[in-house]
C-alpha cells in the first residue's frame, strides 16, 4: 500500500511501546514506535521503479543505498512477527528491489524503493520516517492550520468540524459546508491527480487516505494565507481568504517518534435531564506527557453524570498508557489485551489509578463511559477503545476504526531516516484481533452533510442520549 508521509503535525496510525533500548542482536526491545503517516494504496508503478535501474546512477556514498536497503530487510526478516512473513516471499523482494536501491540517485529514490519493500508486506506500522520529520522547529513553525476537519465522502470534500476558534470559524465556515476549491484549484482536480499517481493499475487507496491528503493540503506555513471555495447549505459557492495559524497543543517528542502537538481539552456538558453534568474529554495523541492532565482532568469530572471520551482522529502514540488509561475506569487488574511476538507474549493488563493528582485516595471512575471513534481512530486508541468494549466498561459510538494495531519498534538506517515495523500482533481481551478490522462501534452513525447542517454532532449526541437513559433523571432523583 502507499502511504503518504505527513510528517510534522499530522500523526495517522500510529503507536509505540515503552521499554528498554533496543539490542542490536535479536528482537528489538520495544522502545518506541508509530509515526506520522496515511497509509493509502500501492506506491507508484513498476515502470518507475525500473527508470531507477535504467537512467540511474550510483548512488552517492552519503545515501549508504546498499547498506540501509539491507538494514531494513534484514531487520523486517528478523523481527516480523510471522516467521513465514505470512507467504511472501520475502527473498524475491531482496532479490527484485535490491538492485534498484543500489541504483538510487537521491535520499527521493531510495526512499521510493524502500517503500515499494514496504508495501508487500500489507500490514499497518511498517513506515519509513524520514530524517528530517525529526525536527521540532518544523513542527512549531511550518504546519499552520486552519481550525477546521474535512472528510471525504461521497467524492466531495465535507466540513466535519470547525474549531470553536481559529480562521475557519472567523470566516463563517460551518460543518456540512463543503470545500469546493483551494487556490482555485478544484479539490476533485487535486484527489484525482493523487489517485492517478498512487495507485496507477492498482486499487483505491481506503477512506481515510483521501482525508489524509485533504489534510495535508489545508496545512500549511504559519502566516501565509490560502483561498477557500466552499459551498454552503443552499449550495451556493463563495470564496475567503484565511490565514493559517500555529495551532493549540504543546509539541512533544518521545524516543525516536516524530515531534507530535499534543491537545488535550475537557468540559462539563449539562442537560436538564441529568442531575449532574457529563464530562467531556477530548485528546489527540497517546504520550507519557498527557498521563498528568489526563488524569487532572478524570479528576476534576468524578461526579460527573457519565464520561465521554472523544478519541475521533486519534492516531495513538506510546501503547503502553492504555494500560494506565483504563485504569482510570476500571477498579481490578484485567486484561486489555495480548500482544505476541515470534518468541514470546506481552499481556496488557489494566492498572486501577486509586491516587488523585493531589495524592488523595480514590477509586477508579464508576459512571457510564462512552468513547467515540472514527475511521481515523488508531492503534493505542483501538488498543483502550476495543479493551474496554470487549470488558463491556464502555460503549462505542461513531465509525469503524482504523484497523491499525501492529505493536512495532524503530530502527535507525544508514542513510539517517528511520524503519517502523511491526514486530508483534495484537489481540483484544475477547480474542479478536483488531488489524484490518478495527473496533466496530456499538452505535454506529455514520457521517453525513445532512446531520451536520442540522448543527450540533450526531456522534457526541448518540453518546449523550445514551448516557441519560443509563442514569437517574432530576425527577427521579427528587424525593
Amino acid at each position: 500500500m502507499i502511504r503518504i508521509a505527513l510528517l510534522g503535525s499530522v500523526l495517522v496510525a500510529a503507536l509505540a511501546f515503552a521499554c528498554p533500548p533496543a539490542h542490536a542482536q535479536g528482537i528489538p526491545a520495544l522502545e518506541s514506535s508509530g509515526v506520522a503517516l496515511i497509509p493509502a494504496g500501492p506506491r507508484g508503478s513498476s515502470s518507475a521503479m525500473e527508470s531507477l535501474v535504467r537512467f540511474g546512477v550510483p548512488a552517492p556514498d552519503s545515501l549508504h543505498a546498499e547498506a540501509t536497503f539491507e538494514m531494513a530487510w534484514t531487520r523486517i526478516q528478523d523481527t516480523h512477527y510471522d516467521p513465514e512473513m505470512e507467504g511472501l516471499d520475502w527473498e524475491g523482494v531482496r532479490d527484485e528491489l535490491r538492485p534498484l536501491a543500489a541504483a538510487a540517485n537521491s535520499a527521493a529514490e531510495l526512499r521510493e524503493v524502500l517503500w515499494a519493500m514496504l508495501d508487500r508486506l500489507g500490514d499497518s506500522h511498517f513506515v519509513l520516517i524520514p530524517r528530517t520529520a525529526s525536527d521540532p522547529e518544523a513542527v512549531q513553525s511550518g504546519s499552520g492550520e486552519l481550525g477546521l476537519e474535512v472528510r471525504w465522502l461521497n467524492q466531495e470534500a465535507l466540513v466535519a468540524r470547525v474549531d470553536d476558534v481559529g480562521p475557519a470559524r472567523d470566516a463563517g465556515i460551518r460543518p456540512g459546508m463543503l470545500v469546493a476549491a483551494l487556490d482555485g484549484r478544484p479539490f476533485t482536480e487535486i484527489v484525482a491527480q493523487a489517485v492517478g499517481e498512487a495507485a496507477g493499475e492498482h486499487d483505491l487507496p481506503p477512506d481515510h487516505w483521501f482525508d489524509g491528503l485533504l489534510a495535508a493540503h489545508l496545512r500549511g506555513p504559519v502566516g501565509d494565507r490560502v483561498t477557500l471555495e466552499v459551498v454552503g447549505e443552499d449550495d451556493r459557492a463563495k470564496t475567503v481568504e484565511l490565514e493559517w495559524t500555529a495551532p493549540p497543543g504543546e509539541v512533544v517528542q518521545f524516543g525516536h517518534l516524530p515531534p507530535f502537538r499534543l491537545q488535550l481539552h475537557d468540559e462539563e456538558l449539562h442537560r436538564p435531564e441529568l442531575v449532574e453534568p457529563v464530562a467531556l474529554i477530548r485528546f489527540n495523541g497517546w504520550f507519557p506527557q498527557l498521563a498528568s492532565p489526563l488524569a487532572e482532568a478524570v479528576d476534576r469530572h468524578r461526579e460527573a453524570a457519565g464520561m465521554i471520551l472523544d478519541l475521533r482522529g486519534n492516531p495513538g502514540g506510546v501503547g503502553g498508557m492504555a494500560m494506565g488509561v483504563s485504569g482510570h475506569f476500571i477498579d481490578e487488574r484485567v486484561e486489555l489485551g495480548t500482544m505476541t511476538t515470534r518468541e514470546n507474549t506481552m499481556r496488557f493488563v489494566v492498572n486501577p489509578q486509586r491516587i488523585a493528582p493531589d495524592g488523595r485516595r480514590v477509586s477508579p471512575y464508576t459512571g457510564p463511559v462512552a468513547i467515540l471513534l472514527d475511521r481515523g481512530s488508531g492503534s493505542t486508541t483501538e488498543i483502550f477503545a476495543g479493551g474496554l468494549q470487549a470488558l463491556e466498561r464502555a460503549r462505542v459510538f461513531g465509525e469503524t476504526s482504523a484497523g491499525q494495531v501492529l505493536p512495532a519498534v524503530i530502527t535507525e538506517l544508514p542513510s539517517g531516516d528511520r524503519l517502523m515495523h511491526a514486530v508483534a500482533d495484537f489481540t483484544g481481551p475477547d480474542g479478536v484481533r483488531l488489524e484490518g478490522r478495527g473496533v466496530l462501534p456499538d452505535t454506529e452513525v455514520p457521517l453525513s452533510r445532512a446531520s451536520l447542517l442540522e448543527g450540533g454532532d450526531p456522534v457526541l449526541e448518540a453518546a449523550l442520549r445514551w448516557i441519560s437513559s443509563a442514569t437517574p433523571t432530576s425527577n427521579e432523583a427528587t424525593p
